[in-house]
């Protein structure tokens, strides 16, 4: 049984212990404050005995540490450290999930927790429920208040069937044991919760939600944010990024949303129009007579995949009928049909088209379509997937 010095104190950076077995990379102390991760936060590294610590798990009370390339044995005594820059981060990010979840909570009651995450590289919260931006730019003020505020975050342990827990954020299905660790911060917050924790929000020093998107199928939104200094430095990268865009529109920065809500309707009308024009072009397609074949062919801005498709398809209901059409709109997008009567494969004009752009797709003899990224290399891809119709017409 390892004991937790975590858990008494998550400050303590350096300690002694005496190592209890060594099963090949993994290394068990009689004690130790490497937090072996749980509750979404990421596990501790650091140093044991002079060799570094890679990664940290919990299994049956036990402590286990990857200790890569160690030569160490049952009973050395070793000097073991932390690393502390790493864990303070880690730290300071599942208080600042405890914090920022609680708030939210209070703002919208049906909000659910699915799913944490707290590693050096990413700290989010997987949610449940209704969010926009403007309940997240409340959450925030309220958080960033707590945070000025300077208030406590303490714990305290009670039993598993105390009155205690009946008011705290709890999944009772989760706790192994029959004690409960309560953490608190000030009268914001009260949770289950084994992780590490700051001692004050004020280590916090800031908190900033930078994405929300969607979680689906696991849940509705994911909520990613930073803490300390680099939520500072994201907040003034985020605002010179949103004053440069207000004045390459030229709004003034409280007008930007309106400014671009206003810009994304004028688009759209733009693209219903060109989409129009893209029917209407493609209702009057002529055929041209090349080596025998009725070839229809053209690029139609706009028209989305199904109208492209089902018009090919149509078309070569004739005989002797080819059709190769593109359409480009954000990506480009390349279709080749060929009636039943005609020997030709439309996998390999497809594939000459496309190679033209780096693009890929696949189909069937007689239908076959692909795409790539560039929207403006429509013409080569059709220019090459006729240049192969024509190779293949005269026999080349």
């Amino acid at each position: 049984m390892t004991r937790l010095l975590f858990e008494t104190d998550p400050y303590l950076t350096k300690f002694d212990a005496t190592v209890v077995k060594v099963q090949g990379e993994w290394v068990v102390l009689d004690r130790s404050a490497f937090f072996p991760g749980g509750g979404g936060q990421d596990h501790d590294t650091g140093w044991i005995g002079g060799f570094e610590v890679r990664s940290v798990k919990s299994q049956t009370g036990e402590v286990l540490h990857q200790v890569t390339g160690n030569n160490l044995a049952a009973g050395d005594k070793v000097d073991c450290e932390i690393d502390w820059e790493r864990r303070h981060d880690l730290m300071r990010g599942h208080s600042g999930e405890h914090l920022l979840f609680s708030i939210l909570v209070k703002l919208c009651p049906d909000i659910e927790l699915v799913k944490i995450a707290i590693t050096p590289g990413k700290k989010s919260l997987v949610v449940k429920g209704p969010l926009d931006w403007p309940m997240m730019a409340q959450a925030q003020q309220l958080a960033n208040e707590a945070i000025a505020a300077q208030l406590p975050i303490t714990e305290a342990w009670v039993s598993k069937d105390s009155d205690a827990i009946k008011d705290i954020r709890i999944k009772v299905d989760r706790i192994h044991g029959d004690k409960v660790r309560i953490v608190n911060i000030g009268e914001i917050d009260k949770a289950a919760c084994a992780g590490v924790h700051i001692q004050n929000t004020r280590e916090l020093r800031m908190i900033l939600v930078t994405k929300l998107t969607s979680a689906r199928p696991v849940g509705d939104y994911e909520i990613e944010f930073e803490t300390g200094r680099q939520a500072m430095q994201t907040a003034l990268w985020l605002s010179n990024i949103g004053l440069q865009a207000a004045e390459l529109i030229k709004a003034q920065p409280e007008d930007l949303l309106n400014a671009l809500s206003n810009i994304k309707g004028e688009l759209q009308i733009a693209k219903d129009a060109v989409r129009e024009y893209g029917k209407q072009a493609l209702a009057r397609l002529e055929p041209e007579k090349v080596s025998g074949v009725r070839l229809f062919s053209g690029i139609f801005e706009g028209l989305d995949k199904r109208t492209l498709i089902d018009a090919a398809n149509n078309l070569v209901k004739g005989d002797r009928t080819v059709a190769i059409m593109a359409t480009a709109d954000e990506r480009l997008m390349l279709v080749v049909a060929i009636s039943k009567d005609l020997e030709l494969d439309c996998r390999e004009l497809l594939e000459d088209g496309l190679r033209a752009v780096d693009g890929k797709g696949g189909g069937g003899k007689n239908f076959a379509s692909g795409g790539a990224s560039d929207p403006t290399r429509a013409k080569d891809a059709l220019d090459a997937a006729r240049a192969g119709l024509l190779r293949r017409l005269n026999g080349v």
